[in-house]
C-alpha cells in the first residue's frame, strides 16, 4: 500500500514542481514523505528565477482605459 501511496505522491510532486520523477522521489524521501516540506525544499534549492524586467500591467496605448 505504501508503494502506491508514494507513487501517487511522486506524480503529484512532478505535476506541482515540473521536475523529473527521480528528483521528486529524492525530495520526498529526504523529508520522510512530507509533501509540503519536500515541495518547499525543492523550490528553495531550485532558486526560482525572478524576472527583473517586469513592467506593471497597463492598458494598451491605442485604446481607452475602461
Amino acid at each position: 500500500m505504501d508503494d502506491l501511496k508514494h507513487q501517487v505522491m511522486v506524480n503529484q510532486f512532478v505535476l506541482a514542481a515540473g521536475c523529473l520523477s527521480h528528483e521528486a522521489r529524492e525530495h520526498l524521501k529526504s523529508t520522510h514523505w512530507q509533501f509540503e516540506a519536500a515541495l518547499s525544499r525543492y523550490f528553495q534549492e531550485s532558486g526560482i528565477p525572478h524576472q527583473h524586467n517586469q513592467h506593471p500591467v497597463s492598458p494598451p496605448t491605442n485604446t481607452p482605459a475602461t
